[in-house]
């Protein structure tokens, strides 16, 4: 399971939440690592109410933005930032957990969780 959000106040600011159990993290990083070696042009997350798409940012670095868009959100990611988000997930395969990323635009933070939440979260 593998699950994402933006929600208004989670954990002191506006969040986007990836969150899911051992096989969604495995999904994520698979996701990550082929925007992040140019094997794809994006990826889709199911949320509780919408989609996520994640996708590379052409020539930017250390950059990191969520928008909205008719679909759902849409989370562009510097090739720096896809790299630190793999090196965060590959611990998560291990065991249960979370990891911080920065963004800007709609949430200020990214947190990426592993069995610390339920499908259903809203």
């Amino acid at each position: 399971m593998l699950k994402a959000g933006v929600f208004d106040d989670f954990k002191g600011a506006t969040t986007l939440l990836l969150w899911g159990d051992e096989e969604g993290m495995a999904v994520l990083l698979a996701g990550f690592s082929a925007l992040r070696e140019g094997n794809g042009n994006k990826f889709a997350i199911d949320g509780t109410d919408n989609r996520l798409t994640v996708c590379p940012a052409s020539g930017k670095t250390e950059w990191s933005t969520v928008q909205s868009e008719e679909s759902g959100f849409r989370w562009e990611c510097s090739h720096d930032t896809l790299e630190l988000a793999v090196d965060l997930i590959e611990p998560l395969l291990r065991g249960a957990g979370h990891q911080f990323l920065d963004v800007s635009g709609l949430a200020e933070q990214v947190i990426i969780a592993r069995d610390e939440y339920p499908a259903d979260l809203r």
